[in-house]
This record gives C-alpha cells, sequence and structure tokens, in this order.
C-alpha cells in the first residue's frame, strides 16, 4: 500500500478535501481544477478591465507615463547655429502670432536681404526629430518672450531705439497678484494650479474632454446640445499664437495643439510644476484682446488694462497688493476679470456688445462668491464697480522729432530691404539691429542745438558776430550735423541729427547745392583726375613727360606732367598732396562764362579779394574764387578731351557738329516732354 493510501482522514486538516482513496482524491482534484479555470475566465474578463480603468485613472491624474514618454521626446528637440545657409530648416505656415511677429515672411525676408547684397553669416538646423515635428505642423516647443520689438543698438550695443519699452507686462509669476490668479484659473482652468502631483500634464482636463467629445458626437448625430470647448489654458495658448486664423477648425487642428502645448511642458523633464506657472504667465501676457483705436492689436492685461481702460498695470498691481482702497480693489478686479472674460470673444464684448460683457464678469462674481474665493461684502462691491471703456487708447507721450531722426533713418532703411510695407510692422517684429551711431555723442549734438535757441546761451559763449548769430531770432535757425569717423572698416555714420521738429529729415531728405559742399566736391573730382594722370604718366621718362606738358591743352594735365618729369619717381601720395598745394587768386574782378552767360562772383570776405591761396587753404577758408577757378581748370580738362574741336563748335553757328548736337539736344528735350505727358 502507498503511503498516500495509508494516510487516514482525521491525517488531513478540515479545510482540505476529504478523500477516501488516491484514484478519488485525483479524481475530485480533477473536478475542482475544471471548476476554478472555468471560472477564472470570468474573473479575468471582470479583472482586466478593472485594472485598465484603475491604470487609465491613474494615468490622468499623475499623467505618469506621458511624463516620461514626452519628456524623453522633447528632449531630442534641438537645434543648433551653424556657419552659411542651413540645409535642413522649416518655417512656419499660419497663425496670428507668427504673422505678427514677422516668422512667416522669414523666407521673404531672407530674399529681400540677399538681393540687397546681404550674406546669411549663420542659420539655425534643425534636429532630425525637431524638422519632422515642424513638417507636421506641430509647433517647436520653445518659449516665446513676452515682449518682442525692433531694437536698434548703436555704438558699444548702447540702445538707441527699443519698440517694445512701452509694452505692460507681468515679468514673472510671482509679479501676479494672487487675486488675479485665481479669478483667471476659476473661469478658465481651475486644476492648473494643482502641485500635488508634479508629473501631471496641464495640457488635458480628461473630464471636460470627454463630456465636449460627446457633445460634439452629439450634436454631429442632430441632438439639440451645445457644442463645448475642452481648451485648457495651455491649449489656448497654442490655438490663438499658431492655429491658422486663431482658429481650432479640425479635429487634427486640436490634436496638434495638444501635441504641442504636451511637449513645451515637458521640455524641461517630467516635472511640469515651473511649466504650469509659465502657462499662467504666458496667457495673462499674450491673450487677444482685440484691436483699439489708437493702439493696434492689444495682447495681454497689461496692455489691456491699458488700452481699454486707462489703467497702468504697475497701479494695478500695487492696489490689488494692498496699497489701496477698498473701492480701488474692486475696480481693479472688476476690469482684470471683464479682460479675462472678453477673451473668449474680444471684438464682440470689448466693442459690439459691452452690457454682455458686464453679465458675464457678474456671473464669474457671484461663482467666486459661492466658491468661498471671495467675501459677500468683496463680491458686492466688484458688482457695484462700473466697467469704465475709453472713448480712445491713450497717447503715449510724444518724442521730439529731433530725438528719433537717427533711429528713423535706420528703421525707413530696414523697411527698404525687408520689403515691409509701415513702421508699424516694422516695430512689431523681434529683431535686433546694430548700427554705428554713437548715442551719447548723437545726444550731446542734439543738446547743444537747443541751448544755441538760447540767447544767454549765445551771449555767454560770445557768438553774438558777424555772420553768427548777431541778429534774428535764434529760435528760428535750423541745424542739421551728419558726422563720420574714419576707421580700417571704413567711413562710419556717428552722429545724424537735425533741429526740425517735423517728420522731414534736413540730412536725408532735403537736396541743397551749399557752397562748401560744392568746393569739396570740387576738390574731389581734381584728385580723382590727378589720380588718373599718374597712373597714365607713372613709367614714363623725364624727357617725354616734359613735351607732354609742352603739348598739354589744359592746367591739370600741364602741371602733373611737368612735376612728374621734375621727379619720375615720386609716388602718387606725395603727387596728390603737392596737387593740393598749387596757387589759385581770390581776385573777383574777373568774368567767368557758365551755362547761364556771363558771370561774376564774390568772396565772402571781401580780404581775400587781393591775396593768393593754396587749395588747402583755400578750402579750409572756403574762399570761393580759388574753387570757381579750379572749376574751370575741370572744365579745360574735360574740354581738351572732347572728340571735335570746342571752340569752333562755341564761335560758328554753322558749325556741323555744333547743329548735330543741337538736334539731339532737341530730340531729348522731345521725348522727356512725351513721357512726362
Amino acid at each position: 500500500m502507498s503511503h498516500e493510501e495509508s494516510v487516514s482522514r482525521e491525517d488531513f486538516p478540515q479545510r482540505w478535501p476529504q478523500v477516501e482513496t488516491g484514484r478519488a482524491w485525483w479524481k475530485h482534484f480533477r473536478i475542482n481544477l475544471l471548476i476554478v479555470l472555468n471560472s477564472s475566465r470570468w474573473f479575468l474578463l471582470i479583472l482586466l478591465p478593472l485594472l485598465f480603468v484603475t491604470a487609465g485613472w491613474y494615468e490622468a491624474r499623475t499623467s505618469a507615463i506621458e511624463a516620461k514618454l514626452l519628456s524623453a521626446i522633447a528632449a531630442k528637440l534641438s537645434y543648433s547655429i551653424g556657419p552659411g545657409p542651413s540645409p535642413r530648416i522649416v518655417f512656419p505656415a499660419s497663425g496670428p502670432f507668427n504673422e505678427a511677429r514677422g516668422y512667416l515672411r522669414l523666407p521673404a525676408f531672407e530674399h529681400h536681404l540677399l538681393s540687397a547684397g546681404f550674406r546669411i553669416v549663420e542659420q539655425a538646423r534643425l534636429s532630425p526629430e525637431l524638422e519632422q515635428l515642424a513638417n507636421w505642423r506641430i509647433t517647436p516647443p520653445y518659449r516665446e518672450p513676452a515682449v518682442a520689438g525692433l531694437v536698434i543698438r548703436g555704438e558699444k550695443s548702447k540702445v538707441l531705439y527699443d519698440a517694445g519699452s512701452h509694452e505692460h507686462v507681468f515679468k514673472s509669476y510671482e509679479d501676479i497678484p494672487p487675486l488675479v490668479i485665481k479669478a483667471l484659473l476659476f473661469v478658465e482652468n481651475r486644476d492648473l494650479e494643482d502641485f500635488d502631483i508634479a508629473s501631471r500634464n496641464p495640457v488635458v482636463d480628461w473630464g471636460r474632454l470627454a463630456k465636449a467629445s460627446f457633445l460634439y458626437a452629439g450634436h454631429k448625430l442632430g441632438l439639440p446640445v451645445d457644442v463645448e470647448g475642452a481648451s485648457t489654458l495651455a491649449t489656448q495658448i497654442e490655438k490663438y499664437r499658431y492655429a491658422d486664423g486663431g482658429r481650432t477648425n479640425s479635429p487634427a487642428d486640436k490634436l496638434r495643439q495638444m501635441i504641442s502645448a504636451s511637449l513645451r511642458v515637458y521640455r524641461s523633464g517630467p516635472d511640469t510644476r515651473a511649466e504650469r506657472r509659465e502657462i499662467v504667465l504666458d496667457y495673462l501676457n499674450s491673450l487677444p484682446l482685440a484691436a483699439a483705436e489708437g493702439y493696434g492689436e492689444v495682447y495681454g492685461i497689461g496692455n489691456g488694462l491699458h488700452a481699454w481702460f486707462g489703467i497702468d498695470l504697475d497701479q494695478a498691481r500695487s492696489i490689488l497688493n494692498g496699497l489701496g482702497s477698498e473701492g480701488d480693489r474692486h475696480r481693479m478686479v472688476k476690469h482684470i476679470l471683464a479682460l479675462i472674460c472678453a477673451a473668449r470673444a474680444p471684438s464682440f464684448y470689448s466693442m459690439k456688445n459691452r452690457p454682455a460683457l458686464e453679465a458675464r464678469v457678474d456671473y464669474y462674481v457671484r461663482q467666486l462668491e459661492s466658491a468661498g474665493s471671495i467675501s459677500e461684502d468683496f463680491a458686492r462691491g466688484v458688482r457695484l464697480a462700473s466697467l469704465d471703456f475709453l472713448t480712445h487708447a491713450p497717447m503715449p507721450e510724444p518724442v521730439p522729432y529731433p530725438q528719433r531722426k537717427a533711429a528713423n533713418v535706420i528703421r525707413t532703411h530696414l523697411m527698404e530691404v525687408l520689403g515691409v510695407q509701415d513702421l508699424y510692422t516694422l516695430d512689431r517684429l523681434p529683431l535686433d539691429a546694430d548700427s554705428t551711431v554713437n548715442v551719447n555723442l548723437q545726444n550731446q549734438v542734439l543738446k547743444l542745438f537747443e541751448e544755441l535757441k538760447d540767447p544767454g546761451f549765445l551771449d555767454a559763449h560770445e557768438l553774438r558776430q558777424e555772420h553768427l548769430l548777431l541778429r534774428g531770432d535764434p529760435t528760428q535757425v535750423m541745424y542739421s550735423f551728419t558726422l563720420f569717423e574714419r576707421t580700417p572698416a571704413g567711413n562710419l555714420l556717428r552722429v545724424q541729427a537735425d533741429t526740425l521738429n517735423q517728420p522731414f529729415d534736413l540730412n536725408e531728405g532735403m537736396k541743397l547745392e551749399l557752397g562748401s559742399t560744392a568746393k569739396l566736391r570740387t576738390l574731389a573730382h581734381y584728385l580723382e583726375l590727378v589720380t588718373s594722370l599718374y597712373h597714365q604718366f607713372h613709367g614714363v621718362d623725364a624727357a617725354t613727360l616734359a613735351q607732354r606738358a609742352q603739348a598739354a591743352r589744359d592746367p591739370i594735365t600741364r602741371w602733373t606732367a611737368e612735376t612728374m618729369s621734375a621727379d619720375t619717381g615720386i609716388s602718387l601720395s606725395e603727387l596728390l598732396d603737392k596737387s593740393l598745394d598749387r596757387q589759385y587768386s581770390g581776385n573777383p574782378g574777373e568774368v567767368f562764362f557758365t551755362g547761364g552767360g556771363a558771370h561774376v562772383f564774390a568772396n565772402f570776405d571781401h580780404k581775400e579779394d587781393g591775396m593768393m591761396f593754396t587749395l588747402r587753404d583755400g578750402l579750409k577758408h572756403s574762399v570761393n574764387l580759388v574753387y570757381i577757378r579750379l572749376l574751370r581748370d575741370l572744365v579745360r580738362f574735360h574740354e581738351a578731351r572732347l572728340p571735335y574741336d570746342f571752340e569752333a563748335v562755341l564761335q560758328q553757328p554753322d558749325n556741323a557738329e555744333r547743329l548735330r548736337l543741337l538736334h539731339e539736344i532737341a530730340d531729348n528735350e522731345s521725348k522727356h516732354f512725351l513721357f512726362e505727358a
């Protein structure tokens, strides 16, 4: 008998099956096993969905799996800056934010700049993952600055112009009064500030999403239900910044917004608590609030308070942080809550139906009161506060034109090279432009110009002199000044200023024939001709040069040949230096033949009439007759190189060349007349 068969019934514990023999026990065991296995099928059918629901509930609450997966993907979305044009770059294709900041026009800007002679020094290289993401029209997960605009820097990076300096924004999350955060989250996204779970994805509110999905499906089936949105603050930011027209036009758009926003919150790792604070800050600084008259497009609570209500953001912050009266706090909360409520349909609420906005604000005030977020007395005070819209946005403090002309010259140039149509569009571009203007010196020149309008300043500096400011009103004198500095890199603009308090720029827009300017231009051309003669005569022996001097038909050629024959090894710089020592008379007692006929000239200072001057001194003292005579020598230089006898043309009325020239002139004038007509 086997050991199993010899065991008595009493030897088994009471909870075990009773078995008479080994065969009976085995049979009983198989029956129980079949029962258990048959029961397990039902058990698994119940257990697996239960496990799935539990896991889904846990994931919806903690986003643990999303956090690991999306942070790992976001870590691969990178870029680098490399030399020359990028072989791997994708530009955005839509979105109000991309349009306002010029991102949509980057290819056009590149084309304009290359056509103007610029070249790409460096450009971004996207990682393969980021490039693919951009091709799918998913916005790269990088945070946009709250303030962007044109910044023009002068020498040593000193700011000359900053278009974004007038923006009213919260600088950090801590800068936002707690009551503003509470109001925003109560209206838009109540679970966003739940920081108990670090990895939670703030992009998806599963309860709101499920409800919105059922309502959307019911609406599509024809049921009488209203469609509700499920957008959290994170997806709203993606929508109004980057979606086509700032709207969600399809389920695919919603999916792209959710993916983009999710990658953005996990870009620094699985912990999203810091990013959730950034969502609140970014939303308050960038929510669209329509366009106010006299201001333009309004973005953000701070700009909205200023443009729609004339309230300064810093003032509002101080009042809400306890530095104002209770009535002032009621008023600030009312206006900020109005802007938060208006964001759902800004044009409708801010311009078309302000009573509807008032009703919406009162509704949320009651909700805040019911939730215990504000007291009954405070809620009553907010409801009773008036909502005061301005008829026109506050005008900025006017900046005198002389103080902005240097910057305006650069802005106008940027408009031309970028192909931008107006300064408003240019100023919104996140663009840094470097210039060579010395900002400190520019301001000093403008200050001096202002002082020159003061009679006391003129007297103190003995400027009441003949030909200076001896008589007349000094405030009516307009000054303009342009200064270039010669450097190894070229002539760099350091100062460009004038005192005309009008948009017209005296330096850029005025075409004047000034005597000193004409003298400088005449001297420059003279030096060019001497340079060309040097290259023509260089290497020629002294005897030949002497012969050419004898045969020369103009004074400039004769002098150059004589000087080089006396010193055949003379350098160009030495020759040019000597050419400035040529002397001319200041005597006005001579008649000159000009395009207007016979003409006589006078000097500014009659003491110069009987003196001889070098060209160098003639320029220094601005002696008119010296440069009139130099100009006549230039005319003779070119006359000597005409292909015909100019004296015969002038003296013989029936000269064939003269008749041909007159016919050509008449023909050109006729064509010009027809073109203008």
